[in-house]
């Protein structure tokens, strides 16, 4: 999860970043990029702080942070089926990323950390 984060708030610095290079859009459209960026950014800091109170066993935090996961893996559906080119590997990658974080928090050795004491 902290690798997620971490990679959300790249890809919303790189957003950001559109609007200054050659033939960008501008005005209204440039304005959306910006706040799209930085509401990528506010987002993977929110998964960090997921990942912090994972970290400490917070069951809130966990099932929070699944709730978040299969949002996501919603929104990678949606986008596939507003952009309608068939381009799948958007939601495989979400799909597996999504299952690997996921499973682990509500099976085996997580189930048991996350278990009342």
């Amino acid at each position: 999860m902290y690798l997620g984060g971490v990679a959300q708030i790249a890809l919303g610095i790189l957003t950001l970043f559109i609007r200054y290079i050659p033939d960008a859009p501008t005005g209204d459209i440039g304005l959306l990029v910006s706040l799209f960026g930085a509401g990528m950014i506010l987002f993977g800091l929110f998964v960090i702080a997921l990942a912090s109170g994972v970290a400490r066993g917070s069951h809130a935090s966990r099932v929070s942070a699944t709730v978040v996961l299969l949002l996501t893996l919603v929104l990678a559906l949606v986008d596939l089926v507003v952009a309608g080119d068939g381009d799948w590997s958007g939601v495989a990658v979400q799909l597996v990323s999504s299952t690997a974080v996921i499973l682990p928090l509500w099976t085996g050795a997580g189930r048991r950390y996350f278990a009342p004491r």
